[in-house]
C-alpha cells in the first residue's frame, strides 16, 4: 500500500508543507494550512504548546514540539524541538516587531551515537544570528530576513521574504529568496469575501545563467471552489499544467476547516480531523490512513 506524506503535517508540525516546493506561508492564509513563520492565533492567546505524535505498529513516537510564547496577540518567541532531528531551534522576536535573533543546536551523527541530545540550553550557547521584521499599519508581516529554513536536517538556510497587499486587487504576493539559491514567487487571489480563489506559484533557480533558467523552473497553481451552501472547498492543484490529486475540505458554519480529505488517490485514504476550542483556534488534529490512526498534532493553549 502507498504511503504518503502527510500534507497538514508538513504544514502544522514540520514547517515543510510540500516539502520544499510551496516556500511555505508568510503573508496569507490558506484553507487547511497555518502561515509558515507567525500563525494566526484567535482570543490573543499568551502561549500555545504545540506537539505531535507519529503511531505505528510499535506505539507511538515524537515529532516535534512548538512552542509560541505572545504578548498582546504577537508572537515574540518560538521554541521548535524536533527529536527526530535531534534539533532545537530559538527565534525572538522583540516586542515591537522590529526585529529578533535566531539561535539552533543540532547534534550530528557522532553526537548521536554518543547519546547528545539538542536542547534550549544549547540551542542559547549558539552565538545568535539576527532577524529583523517590518509590518505594515494593519500589522500584516511585510517583510522578514534572517534564518528560519529547517527542512533539511541539520541546516539551516537564510531566508528573506517580502509580502506585497494589494486591496483593490485582493491579491498578496509573497516573494522569498532562499540562500541566494531559490526564488519563490507566489500570488494568492481574493473573492469580494475574502476567501482564497486562487494561488499561482513559481520557482526559479536563481544561481544558474539567465538561459539556463527556464529548465528550472516549475509552476504549480491551485484553485478553491466553495460549496454555495458553505459547507466545503474543492481544492485542485497542477503541477507545470498537469492536474494533482485534489484535497476536499468540509467547513462548519463559521467557515473552520473541520475535515481534510485526498481524492483521487486509489488505495490511499488519507484523511484529517481538525477540532477546534471556544475562541476558534484549532486544538487538535487526527490523521488517519485506511481508517487507521497514523498521527495527531494537538495544541494546548493559555490564554
Amino acid at each position: 500500500m502507498r504511503r504518503l506524506l502527510p500534507l497538514l503535517l508538513l504544514t502544522t508540525l514540520t514547517t515543510a508543507h510540500a516539502s520544499q516546493l510551496t516556500g511555505g506561508n508568510y503573508c496569507f492564509d490558506i484553507p487547511g494550512e497555518d502561515r509558515y513563520l507567525l500563525p494566526t492565533f484567535q482570543g490573543a492567546p499568551k502561549k500555545v504548546v504545540q506537539t505531535g505524535q507519529m503511531f505505528d505498529g510499535s506505539g507511538r513516537s515524537p515529532i516535534s514540539t512548538r512552542t509560541y510564547s505572545l504578548q498582546g496577540g504577537q508572537v515574540t518567541q518560538v521554541e521548535a524541538s524536533t527529536p527526530i532531528e535531534d534539533t532545537y531551534t530559538l527565534l525572538r522576536i522583540r516586542p515591537d516587531g522590529s526585529g529578533g535573533t535566531y539561535q539552533r543546536s543540532s547534534v550530528e551523527f557522532i553526537g548521536m551515537l554518543k547519546g547528545w541530545k539538542a536542547s534550549l540550553a544549547s540551542a542559547l550557547k549558539v552565538k545568535p544570528d539576527p532577524v529583523t521584521l517590518s509590518f505594515d499599519p494593519q500589522g500584516r508581516l511585510t517583510s522578514y530576513s534572517g534564518r528560519w529554513e529547517e527542512r533539511t536536517t541539520l541546516l539551516a538556510y537564510p531566508e528573506k521574504v517580502s509580502c506585497t497587499y494589494s486591496d483593490t486587487q485582493r491579491q498578496v504576493t509573497q516573494r522569498i529568496l532562499r540562500s541566494d539559491r531559490f526564488s519563490f514567487v507566489t500570488t494568492v487571489q481574493f473573492d469580494e469575501q475574502g476567501r482564497v480563489t486562487g494561488r499561482e506559484l513559481i520557482k526559479t533557480q536563481v544561481d544558474v545563467p539567465e538561459n539556463e533558467r527556464a529548465l528550472l523552473t516549475t509552476r504549480w497553481s491551485t484553485t478553491y471552489t466553495y460549496a454555495p451552501d458553505g459547507s466545503g472547498i474543492r481544492e485542485d492543484g497542477f503541477l507545470n499544467g498537469k492536474p494533482l490529486a485534489a484535497r476536499l475540505l468540509t467547513t462548519d458554519a463559521a467557515g473552520r476547516v473541520t475535515r481534510i480529505e485526498m481524492a483521487d488517490l486509489g488505495d490511499v485514504q488519507e484523511q484529517w480531523q481538525i477540532e477546534y476550542d471556544a475562541q476558534g483556534n484549532w486544538v487538535r488534529q487526527i490523521g488517519t490512513m485506511q481508517g487507521q490512526t497514523f498521527m495527531t498534532v494537538t495544541r494546548r493553549i493559555t490564554y
